[in-house]
């Protein structure tokens, strides 16, 4: 596969290299901290930035940067619902980013 990914059709999960479980899920890791996503939620977010300008996929991530680093300073058990839904938006958001231009591998959990 060729990074970064322009085309919303070259997208699989088994071309990123990003192993399933048995309930469709995976782990990734980001400063010690265990996040779950579905093989789904990624592609379908992956699709989503692809159609967006490139302009508004950075201010995006550069919110999502902030959000992220704000819930694991504070710690993510620790927010409220609301909170805590925003944070697991940025965390998908932060990591199909990641995953189009294929430096996702590192922060797959093992």
């Amino acid at each position: 596969m060729t990074f970064p990914i322009k085309d919303a059709d070259a997208v699989d999960i088994e071309t990123l290299g990003i192993a399933l479980d048995d309930e469709g899920t995976f782990t990734l890791t980001i400063k010690g901290y265990s996040h779950r996503l579905t093989g789904e939620e990624l592609l379908e977010e992956m699709r989503d930035q692809l159609d967006v300008r490139s302009s508004v996929r950075g201010a995006l991530l550069r919110k999502a940067e902030k959000d992220i680093l704000f819930g694991l300073k504070k710690g993510p058990e620790r927010l409220d619902g609301e909170a805590r839904a925003a944070f697991d938006l940025n965390v998908l958001i932060w990591f199909a980013d990641k995953a189009l231009k294929g430096a996702h591998q590192g922060y797959l959990a093992k």
